[in-house]
């Protein structure tokens, strides 16, 4: 007696219904749309930078959207927890993409056109602010220690970024030739676009 063997209908080479063909192309396009999605997310998250100009102008842009952040931190009052957590990540996710940017391209050419410190002490503030977001982090946002905190924070940002806009990245960039500046531009954005 011959044994003949009926090849599975799932997986059948034109024969049937082809079903893991159909699956593996099915996975294949929504593995292909998930790649763009996320291309898309990390322009959408970086775009604002790169329209800004140059990479001075970009990171200042970045300061603005995080004082709209903290604006709308402080207008949230201990019973609204949930907002609060929400805009303390939306925070926390914009400056350590900043940071990013800073720490692996800006203050590495700071210290280099400019060997005074300046550049280790800003990367000082970089560790204190993430200190700061641990701490919040950890806290109850309904606490009322919270927001004073939250206050004492989002001042040492903005004396941060007052030194880095009004005095360190001016005088940097003025000492930089266009191509330079056009080469830290591309880079920044670069480093952005990764972590974003």
């Amino acid at each position: 007696m011959t044994h003949q063997t009926t090849p599975y209908r799932g997986y059948s080479s034109g024969q049937g219904g082809g079903g893991f063909g159909r699956m593996a192309g099915v996975l294949a396009i929504g593995a292909i749309a998930g790649l763009a999605a996320g291309q898309a997310r990390k322009l959408a998250m970086q775009g604002p930078s790169i329209a800004s100009g140059d990479w001075m102008d970009a990171l200042k842009t970045e300061h603005r959207m995080v004082e709209k952040l903290f604006e709308a931190l402080f207008a949230t009052d201990d019973r609204q927890v949930v907002k609060r957590n929400a805009l303390l990540g939306k925070i926390a996710y914009a400056l350590s993409k900043h940071a990013v940017q800073e720490e692996n391209v800006i203050y590495p050419a700071l210290k280099e056109s400019t060997p005074d410190g300046r550049a280790r002490e800003l990367v000082d503030d970089h560790a204190e602010i993430k200190t700061f977001i641990f701490e919040l982090k950890r806290m109850e946002a309904s606490d009322p220690r919270w927001i004073v905190r939250a206050a004492e924070f989002q001042q040492l940002v903005e004396r941060h970024v007052r030194e880095e806009e009004d005095v360190i990245f001016p005088a940097m960039f003025s000492s930089l030739s266009s191509e330079e500046n056009a080469k830290l531009t591309t880079m920044m954005n670069w480093e952005g676009y990764k972590v974003a």
